[in-house]
């Protein structure tokens, strides 16, 4: 990617733009492994609250999928500079936002159906944020090495099935569409905690490494493409995806 590229995509999408990117995600080209919006939110988040800058070939793979067969093919590079573009404005303005009014990060949050109510989900965007997190796990573990990062940290790990949580029967908080719902309205307050925690952080600090459990899915990560678990018959991404 052109730092040309990069240095031009400076403003913050609009509605209408963050649904065409959503569109984008959709496409039936891209891979199963793809990130959908917002997953792509809550990744993109972590980047923009790590604790060290990342360079955009190094966390622009992970959207299309884990390996390289999942990279995606654009039918012309303006598509895909405008869709690579996209996504660094998005990034850029979930920057501008911790940097000048942190109160005001709007999570792009899911909504799923439960028994004819509907509830706030902040599974997937979890997962995406988690996703981030690995990219630098080294640069991270002094979050988790400390007491009130862990608890800043909890309802982002319980929801996205991530690592490092030390007390791996916490998982049964979130069985529920109602447990969900009740961490994931934590995770604006979350996100503002650990932006506090990385900013009050110097290197001098005692290290406080340990040994932590992993907290792992029991279910496997529903894919874009295949059937709805709420029953509709459509396909995830198109339904409560």
């Amino acid at each position: 990617m052109s730092n040309n590229l990069q240095n031009s995509a400076l403003q913050p999408l609009s509605e209408e733009e963050l649904n065409e990117l959503k569109e984008l995600l959709l496409a039936d080209s891209l891979s199963d492994e793809a990130m959908l919006m917002s997953t792509l939110d809550g990744y993109l988040t972590a980047i923009a609250s790590a604790p060290v800058r990342l360079n955009p070939s190094e966390w622009m793979p992970g959207i299309w999928g884990p390996t390289k067969e999942d990279m995606p093919t654009f039918a012309t590079t303006e598509q895909a500079e405008h869709t690579i573009k996209l996504i660094i404005r998005h990034l850029n303005g979930i920057i501008n936002i911790l940097n000048k009014s942190p109160e005001d990060l709007e999570p792009i949050l899911d909504k799923t159906e439960h028994q004819s109510k509907v509830y706030i989900d902040g599974e997937m965007w979890a997962y995406g944020y988690m996703a981030g997190v690995e990219l630098c796990h080294d640069q991270w573990q002094p979050i988790f090495d400390d007491a009130d990062g862990v608890k800043s940290m909890l309802p982002i790990c319980l929801l996205g099935g991530g690592a490092n949580i030390p007390i791996k029967e916490l998982v049964e908080l979130v069985r529920t569409p109602e447990q969900r719902e009740e961490f994931s309205m934590q995770i604006p307050a979350c996100v503002l905690q650990i932006r506090c925690f990385w900013l009050s952080y110097t290197k001098d600090l005692p290290a406080k490494r340990g040994t932590v459990n992993t907290i792992h899915r029991d279910q496997l990560k529903i894919g874009r493409n295949d059937p709805c678990s709420c029953g509709s018959g459509k396909k995830f991404k198109r339904c409560c995806g």
